[in-house]
């Protein structure tokens, strides 16, 4: 989905020549333009570090480029006419919150991300709604892929083929381990929970008999970010946070009223600043709901009586299911040990395939790990890392289908390049 990221991304570029847009090709009713082209070909040499290169290399690059988004309209136009596909608009809201949640994480901070919109001259909402089509245009043909993805089977023999071509480029393979684990996190107990409200309901009371908000955040504010800032958290509109529950109490309030709410961070004094129609500024102290030790010990208590159940003969896969608090921890097959957090590595160290360990603390809560198997790394065998080189054998398969799917469509559909060459200057 990169349509939202190039918008936000393009804000920052600066120095770029202007630029009089034009249709460069056509596939059945659909066109792409010259600065989708440009767009795309800067956001790759952005992420790839190069903001300088030749003009041969450049133009080779949105030649590339080119070819890359007539292949990507010949899916869509197949997609639209398929009967059998459908996008909701649930699915299209989900899949804008999720990206929207991930370019705020990748600017940093939620006032970066504001401050970008505020350059493109858009709210958030209006955001979502410019880009509703691409985002469901994307979504079916995610959805058309998976539908071609389901028909392609490679055999034994195919797999054995891809080995024998291929074996001396395949990727060094790193360790790997086949695990699951429970996750529980500390629950806070009543009287830590009491200690935390009563010191919110104290600081909400000095807020309503006229202290300095600001000064009260930078003081006991527990929310690094918006503490040097007094508490400072911006306008906020609906459905720009993860918790419902501080909107509602937020979007209550008048300019100038306070009030308390908890969510699962902790409590919060919320101080309304301003609205703007469907948009509120607000401040707030957070005050954390830390686990105790007691509380620690009790989760730990809790995966020690599911290893008992498990060790007696309860399918593992199962109490993770029923008891994790973290979907990640599922068995999923083989997982690079180096992307596993240190605690479940270091964990795992010290286990034997089918051996479960004691439970232990980690920064996001107690864990309970089971050990299935672990293959070490390097040169992949054919037959130790069989799954591995089937999925590889795939791939290609599937490459080739969508090959020769977009050559047979070239074919039908009306495909039209207004290509000279010569699109545009790079980034220099």
């Amino acid at each position: 989905m990169w349509i939202l990221v190039v918008l936000l991304w393009a804000a920052e570029v600066s120095g770029e020549e202007e630029l009089l847009d034009r249709i460069v090709a056509v596939v059945d009713q659909e066109i792409i333009l010259l600065s989708e082209v440009k767009q795309r070909a800067q956001l790759e040499l952005f992420q790839k570090g190069k903001y300088a290169v030749d003009d041969s290399t450049f133009r080779a690059l949105e030649k590339r480029i080119l070819d890359d988004m007539i292949a990507d309209r010949i899916i869509l136009v197949k997609a639209q006419k398929d009967s059998t596909l459908e996008v909701t608009p649930e699915e299209v809201d989900r899949a804008l919150d999720e990206q929207l949640s991930r370019i705020r994480r990748e600017v940093g901070s939620r006032q970066a991300y504001e401050e970008l919109l505020r350059k493109e001259g858009l709210t958030e909402r209006e955001l979502k709604k410019r880009f509703r089509k691409e985002v469901r245009d994307y979504l079916l043909k995610q959805k058309f892929m998976a539908k071609l993805a389901r028909k392609v089977r490679v055999s034994d023999d195919e797999v054995r083929e891809f080995y024998r071509a291929y074996r001396d480029s395949l990727p060094i393979l790193p360790e790997r381990a086949d695990i699951a684990y429970i996750l529980i996190r500390p629950k806070v107990g009543e009287r830590r929970l009491n200690e935390v409200r009563s010191k919110a309901v104290r600081l909400l009371r000095q807020v309503r008999n006229g202290a300095n908000f600001a000064a009260l955040a930078e003081a006991y504010s527990e929310d690094p970010g918006s503490r040097r800032r007094g508490g400072d958290l911006g306008y906020l509109e609906i459905g720009t946070t993860k918790w419902p529950k501080f909107e509602r109490v937020a979007f209550s309030l008048e300019p100038g009223e306070a009030d308390t709410v908890r969510t699962p961070l902790g409590y919060h004094v919320i101080l309304v600043e301003d609205r703007k129609k469907d948009r509120v500024h607000v401040r707030h102290i957070l005050l954390r709901l830390s686990s105790s030790s007691e509380d620690t010990a009790r989760a730990l208590a809790i995966l020690d009586s599911l290893r008992y159940r498990a060790l007696s003969g309860e399918d593992f896969e199962e109490l993770v299911e029923r008891y994790s608090e973290d979907p990640s921890g599922r068995r999923s097959g083989w997982r690079p040990v180096e992307q596993l957090p240190k605690v479940i590595t270091d964990a795992i160290s010290v286990l034997k395939p089918g051996q479960i360990s004691r439970p232990f603390e980690g920064l996001a809560g107690c864990y309970l790990v089971k050990l299935y198997d672990r293959r070490p790394g390097g040169v992949p065998d054919l037959e130790r890392d069989w799954d591995i080189i089937k999925e590889w054998a795939f791939e290609r398969k599937l490459q080739r289908e969508f090959g020769d799917l977009i050559s047979e469509e070239k074919k039908k559909l009306y495909v039209e390049v207004r290509w000279d060459g010569h699109i545009s200057k790079p980034l220099r």
